[in-house]
């Protein structure tokens, strides 16, 4: 299996049939919290299951999404989230000062 990475901080399986050949998924591979949580939230997302003993998440795509727009749709997300840095209120404070 293919996987394209991000930084390290991701990697992204490419979309698969599994169970009856009618369902599509991809395995994730990340550490951080709050990118799993990014992708569970997601409409395109039907469900997730971690493999316990290889840590990947099974990233099930939803029947109503084609598998490949899904996947770039998700890849595009956590691009965007691995990118976006949150600030602590004084600093956002002091730019509102600032501005």
């Amino acid at each position: 299996m293919t996987s394209q990475q991000s930084d390290h901080r991701f990697a992204m399986g490419v979309p698969q049939t599994y169970r009856r050949g009618d369902q599509y998924g991809f395995w994730l591979t990340t550490t951080e919290k709050r990118l799993l949580t990014t992708v569970y939230g997601m409409r395109c997302v039907a469900g997730m299951k971690r493999h316990r003993p290889s840590g990947r998440v099974l990233v099930e795509i939803s029947t109503d999404h084609d598998p490949d727009e899904a996947w770039h749709w998700i890849r595009s997300e956590l691009e965007d989230a691995i990118n976006y840095v949150e600030l602590d209120d004084i600093w956002e404070e002091a730019i509102k000062w600032l501005l």
